[in-house]
């Protein structure tokens, strides 16, 4: 029987999603706990590979169980076994055909910037701080270049498992609040540390160090070296996973947000 989980988890703790043979890692971490809670062996499917340091609020999981099992269950049992740092909010079973990955059509990651000399220990560990003016304007001017579908290679890390660099963001909006900026970006998929890319290279165009119509030449398929450099990963966090209404969630609408407390897909 396959079951969907929604879950959150700190990124610091962990190299990352995907399991390494000698690093700790979110699957693993999971499929330990599941392991203690089933009795056997399971395996884990998530909605996108977050990098090592990069957070997550909304991730979804699959996994197939031989036996059904209430979802409070699901999600008071894993929580028992897993760290603080990894919390299970919601367990459904799923819908025939659903696939964490595969059946999403829209992921939405949130990059936090505090423009401070100081940060408090509250927030520190979940934005990147820049002392200093930035041209919010310019980076904003840059940033509404890059809604469609391009070719986002010039800002992805190497080692990515994609077969192409072409993307389709649905959205792409800075917020600000007080000292604080934060880039919401919504898409069908994400290269890896491609965020980070956009957010380093756009505050490079915040700091007048490039132009923002030189934007567009980098959604050419231009090398990784043309961009600006990767943000740090703790500013980085995994919001929601969108999927189709048949498969458990509405398509992605501009403005939605996820229910926290029913984890709701979107």
């Amino acid at each position: 029987m396959r079951f969907r989980l929604t879950l959150a988890h700190l990124g610091a703790p962990f190299a990352g999603w995907q399991r390494q043979p000698n690093a700790p890692t979110v699957q693993a971490t999971l499929e330990e706990a599941l392991a203690k809670l089933a009795g056997i062996p399971v395996a884990t499917v998530a909605a996108g590979r977050t990098d090592a340091g990069v957070h997550a609020r909304g991730q979804v999981v699959h996994l197939d169980l031989d036996r059904p099992l209430p979802a409070a269950a699901l999600v008071h049992g894993l929580n028992h076994h897993l760290p603080a740092s990894v919390r299970i909010l919601a367990a459904a079973p799923a819908t025939d055909g659903f696939h964490a990955r595969y059946s999403a059509t829209a992921r939405e990651y949130r990059y936090r910037i505090v423009r401070a000399r100081v940060v408090d220990p509250f927030r520190a560990p979940f934005a990147w701080q820049l002392d200093g003016s930035l041209a919010l304007d310019a980076i904003r001017s840059a940033t509404a270049l890059l809604v469609g579908r391009h070719d986002f290679a010039a800002f992805a890390l190497a080692g990515g498992a994609h077969r192409t660099s072409v993307r389709t963001l649905l959205h792409a909006a800075w917020e600000e609040d007080d000292d604080e900026l934060a880039l919401r970006l919504v898409g069908d998929g994400f290269l890896r540390g491609m965020v980070r890319g956009l957010v380093g290279t756009l505050i490079e165009v915040g700091q007048g160090r490039r132009e923002p119509a030189s934007i567009a030449a980098l959604l050419a398929g231009e090398a990784r070296a043309a961009a600006g450099p990767t943000a740090p990963a703790h500013g980085l966090c995994l919001e929601r996973v969108c999927y189709p209404a048949a498969l458990g969630g509405p398509e992605w609408e501009a403005g939605a947000r996820p229910d926290r407390r029913s984890g709701a897909l979107c």
